[in-house]
């Protein structure tokens, strides 16, 4: 475990990294005896700075949930995140790569709750009854902590997340459809205004 003074200092090597938008070393090597507590401690420590700064939480990220990003991180297990209202994009606007460390983009899957989900052993069913609609979406990523990173190092940084952009077409999730209006679902990003289908 981690003492308290190094916590703070890794907060502070990750809110310089906000501020400069060049990624800071990973806090597993700075902090070899860091764990995952340690991790959910900073990254609940940097949304309270983010909430006393004005931002307001509207919600949550689960990363790393399939087995090709996972093998592309070379981390076997998912992180999270909090989302702010600042991190919501309008579908069509310019976003400046300088506003970023390492910007990325990927698909997902946006699932909008009409009632909170509270665990332990919340399962699929709890999920649809929860969700009032989906929507698809275009997060941001942002890793804030150079590479290669460990589970530690994502989940202290909010599990990467920067932006999100909600898109325009929402599906509504029926208790007991089992979500097959969303299986088979697929993402083709332009580039420059050209499909990028079958690239």
């Amino acid at each position: 475990m981690m003492t308290e003074e190094q916590r703070n200092r890794a907060i502070a090597s990750l809110v310089q990294a906000h501020r400069t938008k060049k990624p800071c070393v990973q806090l597993s090597t700075t902090f070899p005896s860091i764990e995952i507590a340690d991790s959910y401690a900073i990254s609940s420590a940097m949304a309270q700075l983010k909430v006393e700064g004005g931002s307001r939480l509207i919600g949550h990220k689960i990363g790393l949930t399939s087995k090709a990003m996972q093998a592309s991180s070379q981390i076997d297990e998912p992180d999270y995140g909090h989302l702010f209202d600042d991190m919501l994009i309008q579908d069509g606007a310019k976003v400046p790569h300088a506003d970023f460390c390492v910007p990325r983009v990927e698909p997902e899957l946006t699932f909008i709750l009409k009632q909170p989900l509270k665990g332990p052993n919340v399962g699929l069913i709890d999920v649809l009854r929860a969700t009032d609609y989906i929507v698809p979406s275009i997060e941001i990523i942002d890793a804030r902590v150079q590479n290669p990173r460990k589970i530690f190092d994502t989940v202290a940084d909010n599990g990467a997340a920067a932006g999100l952009v909600l898109g325009g077409r929402p599906m509504r999730s029926k208790w007991g459809d089992r979500g097959d209006r969303t299986r088979g679902r697929c993402a083709r990003p332009p580039r420059n205004g050209h499909c990028l289908a079958g690239q």
